[in-house]
């Protein structure tokens, strides 16, 4: 059978061998679709299979991959290299994804590319929210587990800052550790375990969620890549962080939202320090 990450690879560099050919072929005036031949997402899934690649064998990620996140990007970068002509683009295009083919091809390897999705609507963004969305995803992808337990850490306190800050309507100048500021936002909520209204499989969902950001708290302080690290994270322990921040993330704007809408609670204008 076919490997999947060779045809992914090879499937990338005609792509491009043939958007640049078409590319030149109009006089470097550019044409209307670079992504005729090969989608931007195509480009970076094989982008990122790269790196993957050159991280676990410790050399160097070739400059043009590292500097061109698009294929319009990669194309322009070759075509105004005036010291090269036509076909000397064209073999290094294919020069330099050939090594890395040869090598999956011949370990026989499939690199694997884990993406972690999010639903946090794209309104929720105090503190660069769906910006540490993305660094999970990068830096898992990267292989930064420490980074990633930060990034994880950061969604989490975005989201109850930010919800604070609807709330109370100003900006909260101290740095309160985690913890106490997912009690603050609970007891806005009104998801303290020990209200009488919760019923009782919600209170123990919610004393999960107390354990769970504890816990991320705890495993940040010792293997996250803010502090010195006590014990380095495996991509399991990165997965199970992420995901778990994820559902905590998740649940307290939605939770908001509801009781937004239900009238238990109000936003108050908002003031900035």
């Amino acid at each position: 059978m076919r490997n999947t990450t060779v045809s992914q690879l090879e499937n990338c560099k005609n792509g491009l061998r043939q958007t640049y050919d078409r590319y030149m072929e109009n006089n470097r005036y550019g044409i209307d679709d670079f992504n005729m031949f090969l989608s931007d997402d195509d480009y970076k899934q094989a982008r990122m299979i790269i790196l993957r690649i050159c991280k676990e064998q410790e050399i160097e990620f070739p400059p043009i991959f590292k500097d061109c996140r698009t294929v319009e990007e990669f194309i322009q970068f070759i075509a105004y290299d005036y010291n090269s002509n036509y076909g000397d683009n064209m073999g290094y295009i294919s020069t330099q994804f050939n090594s890395f083919i040869d090598y999956v091809d011949m370990q026989n390897i499939e690199v694997q590319i884990i993406h972690i999705e999010c639903d946090v609507p794209k309104e929720l963004s105090y503190n660069h929210i769906l910006e540490d969305i993305s660094k999970c995803e990068h830096r898992i992808n990267t292989g930064d587990y420490s980074g990633a337990l930060t990034s994880a850490r950061s969604l989490i306190e975005g989201v109850c800052k930010e919800i604070i800050f609807n709330i109370e309507g100003k900006e909260n100048e101290d740095k309160p550790p985690l913890p106490e500021l997912f009690k603050d936002v609970r007891n806005h909520l009104n998801l303290d375990p020990s209200n009488q209204e919760l019923q009782k499989p919600l209170k123990e969902v919610v004393s999960g969620l107390i354990k769970v950001v504890h816990g991320l708290n705890e495993v940040r302080n010792k293997s996250g890549d803010m502090h010195t690290r006590k014990g380095k994270p495996s991509l399991h322990h990165a997965l199970l962080v992420v995901n778990s921040a994820k559902t905590v993330a998740n649940f307290l704007f939605h939770t908001y939202e509801y009781q937004r809408k239900m009238g238990k609670i109000a936003a108050k204008e908002k003031q900035m320090n």
